[in-house]
């Protein structure tokens, strides 16, 4: 039985969640050990952030699938869209978060990176071991 694309995208959310979830858990723990509560909430912030900004691309990924069958200009525009949301928040946001006493910057990078990095293994790993057929002709 072979997968779909919505099949995949899902299965690399999912599990892209999952791992970062676990190193925000991490780099948390750590923070906390080095910085107490301002490293702990750091690294939780980091790991969710960073998971939303992948579920934007995972979700501009699933409507540019759909809108496909439109065209593949359409389907263009519409990542291209998701990738510019994801670009203006994450501007907004680091902006936002610099001036917060409670935020270790140390903590919160490594927490960002960390997540980004497994959820590429991750997504890597599905997307290799999925089975999408190349033609129509099956």
């Amino acid at each position: 039985m072979f997968d779909t694309l919505a099949s995949v995208m899902r299965r690399a959310l999912v599990l892209g969640a999952s791992i970062g979830f676990a190193v925000g858990l991490v780099t948390g723990l750590v923070g906390l050990a080095i910085a107490g509560g301002p490293g702990l909430a750091s690294g939780l912030v980091g790991a969710v952030l960073t998971i939303l900004f992948l579920g934007i691309t995972a979700l501009g990924l699933l409507v540019s699938g759909r809108v496909t069958r439109r065209g593949g200009t359409a389907a263009y525009a519409v990542l291209m869209l998701a990738w510019f949301v994801k670009l203006v928040v994450f501007v907004l946001v680091m902006v936002g978060l610099r001036s917060q006493p409670w935020v270790v910057p140390g903590v919160l990078l490594v927490s960002i990176v960390g997540t980004v990095i497994a959820s590429l293994v991750v997504d890597a790993v599905v997307v290799g071991r999925a089975r999408i057929p190349v033609t129509d002709r099956v």
